[in-house]
């Protein structure tokens, strides 16, 4: 019989495991339902896994050979080509597919007695959050594609990240990449990738250090110490089968050119930096901006995730946490002393929540604005009336504002410090700027485009997507970091386009020193730009609206353009397009250029 084209028959993914044609129900083993339900989930298997996570003895590929010629013997009945010759993997022959249409009971009902390991492939799938349709974020993706192609069975793999991050997304995707079954748990003993979700047991190490034939998976906490069971395994595990991952957040272009390319740039990066990049926690964000929320509230499952990891702190360093929360920068000795925090420091810093740069901060902003935004309203306001009489005490007039308001929004009037730097005081409105603005290059016209070197990416934060540059920071530490072009060999007019979301204590930061983004032609400041809206021209540099700027700028021969930022939370971006010019003149400078 011919091969039909379109599904023509059907595995019903809940309630009692069959398939059907028609309506009617084909009579099937349960091992030949099992492999048809194993490729419709998860895709194609090599023969030698699908035997072990069925049979698991010696026998067991012989077995398999002789289900499959029984399968492919009833299929062909049906008129559907399946398993025709010895192609290895396995995968699920044309004609069927897989019906998601929910219906009351289980997920596979009465495949349960297949296997040891089936089973725990099982049990494993019911419990996803997200079913056979689940898609890895894209940095977990490609992680497990990379690792997919270095290590093979047995190995062992210590996973890191956010309470969030997605460990069983990260094992599920690594599994099918592997061309391995996925099991949570140590039942059966078909080679898979196998996942030990927190906490594992003392029984459960010793059942992996018997095991010569899985990758396992074993989550560390995000907060804290490791486990004695985990201290364990890894000193008896060879350590060549072994590795450290760390599941990295999403990228400022992952999520712009995939989940928030439809959302306004500004309402995009904030975002971004409230959810540190993990998946999850956008995923949440983005659910209350598209349910039309202005104000973004802090989701329930965030707030329960990391009110969880926090119940393993003693409650007074979780108190002495919550009381660090309400502080946006570095954390000096003073402040510490002042909220009373300082003799839980050792506890706070072991266990993963304070990190040490020559000052305290907290190791994740995203835990520390989940903290901050899970207080209670008046304990928010007399943590931050604590920390803003010791700023006045200090004579630290930016940190204190920012207390006094924080404690009391209704209050509008602040005595502006002495001594802040020309560009503050123009973010501020203090300062107006020269009448007429900065010298304009006159007459001048971009010639044919030519071709940039790529410039020197110096410290954390600088990336280049789609012909864009960009800068993300989200929090301390502080570093200094640059971004550098080469200079040409003949003088050129560049043009820079962009746009910038930045989020300053008071706009400028809690030292007054926080430059959104500085463009420098050699060593000669040139551009700051700031959160003004307009421009405004200073001593030898202009201030430009960071919020968009489009700025033509001359370059002499051989200079480099540097570009460097000093901002506390910030994402910019920007597109540098260099141009031949005749007539330039010997200096760098802002240059007008008719559109």
């Amino acid at each position: 019989m011919a091969q039909i084209q379109s599904a023509i028959a059907q595995l019903t993914l809940f309630g009692t495991a069959g398939l059907y044609v028609g309506g009617k129900r084909v009579p099937l083993r349960s091992k030949s339902l099992a492999i048809l339900y194993y490729l419709a989930i998860e895709g194609p298997i090599s023969r030698a896994a699908m035997a072990e996570l069925l049979w698991e003895h010696s026998s067991a590929r012989q077995n398999l050979r002789v289900e499959l010629h029984e399968l492919r013997h009833t299929l062909r009945k049906l008129g559907i080509v399946a398993f025709e010759d010895r192609r290895d993997p396995l995968v699920l022959p044309p004609g069927i597919v897989l019906d998601t249409t929910p219906r009351t009971g289980q997920i596979l009902e009465g495949l349960e007695r297949v296997s040891d390991s089936f089973r725990e492939w099982l049990a494993g799938l019911r419990g996803r959050t997200t079913q056979v349709d689940e898609q890895p974020a894209e940095q977990i993706h490609a992680q497990a594609s990379e690792l997919a192609r270095e290590i093979d069975p047995p190995f062992l793999l210590i996973v890191k990240g956010s309470p969030l991050a997605g460990f069983k997304t990260f094992a599920l995707q690594l599994a099918r990449e592997m061309g391995l079954p996925f099991i949570e748990g140590v039942e059966g003993s078909a080679t898979a990738v196998r996942y030990l979700p927190l906490p594992q047991t003392e029984a459960q190490v010793k059942k992996v250090l018997k095991d010569d034939k899985s990758v396992w998976i074993l989550p560390t906490a995000p907060f804290g110490e490791d486990h004695s069971t985990l201290l364990e395994l890894r000193a008896q595990w060879p350590a060549d089968r072994a590795r450290f991952v760390t599941l990295q957040p999403l990228s400022w272009p992952a999520v712009v050119e995939g989940p928030l390319q439809d959302l306004p740039f500004e309402r995009a990066a904030e975002i971004y930096l409230r959810s540190g990049g993990d998946a999850a926690h956008l995923k949440h964000l983005l659910e209350l901006y598209r349910s039309g929320q202005e104000e973004l509230p802090l989701p329930q499952q965030v707030r329960a995730a990391y009110q969880r990891e926090s119940r393993f702190l003693s409650y007074p360093a979780r108190l002495a946490l919550e009381r660090l929360s309400v502080h946006p920068g570095t954390l000096s000795d003073g402040l510490i002393e002042a909220l009373e925090a300082h003799e839980h420091l050792d506890e706070l810093e072991r266990r993963g929540w304070l990190a040490y740069d020559d000052e305290w901060y907290f190791a994740s902003e995203p835990a520390r604005r989940v903290l901050y935004q899970a207080l209670q309203p008046g304990r928010r306001a007399e943590y931050h009336r604590a920390a803003a009489r010791y700023f006045a005490a200090k004579g630290d007039l930016i940190a204190r504002y920012h207390h006094e308001l924080a404690a009391d929004p209704e209050r509008r009037s602040i005595e502006p410090p002495e001594n802040l730097p020309p560009w503050a005081r123009a973010v501020w409105g203090l300062e107006k700027g020269e009448d007429g603005g900065n010298a304009r290059v006159e007459g001048l016209e971009p010639l044919e485009e030519i071709f940039s070197e790529a410039p020197e990416m110096r410290g954390d934060g600088w990336g280049v997507y789609d012909k864009r540059f960009y800068f993300v920071r989200n929090g301390p530490p502080y570093r200094d970091n640059e971004l550098v072009f080469p200079g040409a060999d003949e003088p050129v007019l560049i043009r820079i386009k962009g746009r910038g979301f930045v989020e300053n204590v008071l706009g400028i930061g809690l030292d007054g020193e926080r430059v959104p983004l500085r463009l420098q032609v050699g060593r000669r400041p040139l551009v700051i730009f700031a959160p003004v809206s307009r421009e405004v021209a200073l001593e030898g540099v202009t201030l430009l609206p960071v919020r968009r700027f489009e700025a033509w700028v001359v370059v002499p021969q051989g200079q480099k353009l540097r570009f460097a930022s000093a901002a506390e939370r910030a994402v910019v971006e920007f597109t540098l397009d260099v141009y031949r010019v005749r007539g330039a003149p010997e200096e760098a400078g802002l240059a007008r250029v008719p559109a």
